[in-house]
């Protein structure tokens, strides 16, 4: 008879014995959609309504009067950039923890990433971006990592007072709450993404929600090639913008997974939660909780191993929780701080020095380089946290094994 606490990795039974549950993500309801979008005979958002529906369920979902449609989310934060009025020279402040996405369009506009350092919960630290406030900083970045709501209140407030926009990147939290209000509705603007790895999919796109129509307007025609398609066709291509369009056919499958947005965004909550309960009493580590009055929408969860009562490293850790059956991983994915662009500084590689070099080093001199000392929580957490998977998807099955297999592991490596 197999001891049921020996390890996997050394020879035991595994703890977690059935495959994770996955999700048919899209049915019915996105093939009608789609359907209605080719009988238009247009697949343009100008002539067709699938892209306007959507907006139209965007707003309902916000609460927020307008909206901006685009093709990405790194789309929708540049254009929540452009909200803020970021040009050349600006500084934007975020933490380094996200995707390439979150600072393209920084760069791309010529302004300057500055990083500011993140908390426990990997959200941003209040008092990190306050210290990294210069007069250049024109925006702060709010990445809600993770379907955990940032301290977006306190940060809002600090930079409403000094005239600084607030972006929300949004992308990893759809229907993420603080204080029973939406992220992504405090800010200047809100940046959404419907790629294929978030909670709501249309393969790629991305929403831009605003309080104020004179940004809306500036928004929507960047986004369009500064077509003023819906205001005044007669001052079409009047000044710069991008062509961020989305297309009809993501308009489509975005109305029917905006229909399906609570019960999508529940199943997430549902089971982070689970998770949560049955990982709170865990000896030598602790879970990531969301902040007080925080609504989290579980885009993937944090381990906080204890080192001090533990006897193993955190490679032999994560083996023997992954031997378990557990999907799991050193947590170290999201840190642009080692990224060649920000450790060489080039910028564009086809052109000579200092040009290849801009915005990181700037036409009067100044010049930015990147390293760990303004983010201490940021280091510290890439080399001892563990990140495992959270998914709606889930059975109560696949969580209370995954917990068990997790509770197993760290009896076993307690001090």
């Amino acid at each position: 008879m197999s001891n049921m606490s020996e390890l996997a990795i050394n020879g035991g039974p595994k703890t977690k014995t059935t495959p994770y549950a996955t999700t048919q993500r899209f049915g019915a309801e996105e093939l009608e959609q789609l359907r209605e979008a080719l009988e238009q005979n247009t697949l343009f958002y100008g002539f067709g309504n699938k892209v306007k529906q959507a907006c139209e369920l965007m707003q309902q979902y916000t609460g927020r009067p307008y909206v901006v449609a685009c093709s990405s989310g790194t789309a929708a934060v540049h254009l929540s950039l452009i909200a803020c009025g970021i040009g050349p020279g600006d500084e934007v402040i975020l933490t380094p923890n996200t995707d390439s996405g979150s600072v393209i369009g920084i760069i791309a506009e010529g302004a300057v990433p500055v990083f500011c350092d993140c908390n426990e919960n990997m959200q941003p630290d209040v008092a990190s971006i306050a210290a990294r406030i210069t007069p250049r900083t024109r925006a702060v970045v709010v990445v809600h990592l993770a379907g955990y709501p940032a301290q977006i209140d306190e940060i809002n407030a600090l930079c409403t007072a000094k005239g600084i926009g607030v972006v929300e990147d949004c992308a990893q939290s759809w229907g993420t709450r603080l204080n029973d209000r939406l992220v992504g509705t405090w800010g200047t603007a809100g940046a959404y993404s419907t790629n294929d790895f978030k909670h709501l999919s249309t393969g790629d796109g991305g929403f831009v929600t605003l309080e104020d129509e004179t940004l809306y307007r500036r928004v929507f025609n960047y986004a369009d090639k500064h077509y003023d398609r819906f205001f005044d066709l007669s001052q079409r291509q009047a000044h710069h913008g991008m062509n961020y369009r989305m297309s009809e056919l993501q308009g489509a499958v975005a109305v029917a997974q905006l229909n399906k947005a609570e019960a999508i965004t529940g199943s997430f909550h549902a089971v982070g939660r689970r998770f949560e309960d049955q990982l709170q009493n865990l000896k030598g580590a602790s879970i990531v909780m969301p902040l007080s009055g925080g609504y989290a929408t579980y885009w993937w969860s944090l381990l906080h191993p204890d080192w001090s009562q533990l006897r193993c490293t955190r490679e032999e850790l994560v083996a023997a929780l992954q031997a378990e059956g557990v999907s799991c991983a050193s947590y170290g994915g999201y840190d642009l701080i080692q990224s060649p662009l920000f450790q060489q500084g080039v910028v564009r590689p086809w052109l000579e020095a200092p040009r290849c070099r801009y915005p990181f080093v700037q036409p009067d001199g100044r010049t930015y380089t990147y390293d760990y000392t303004p983010t201490p929580t940021h280091k510290r957490l890439l080399e001892t946290a563990i990140r495992f998977s959270v998914n709606g998807a889930y059975t109560n099955q696949d969580v209370d094994e995954t917990t068990a297999a997790i509770h197993k592991v760290f009896n076993a490596y307690l001090a």
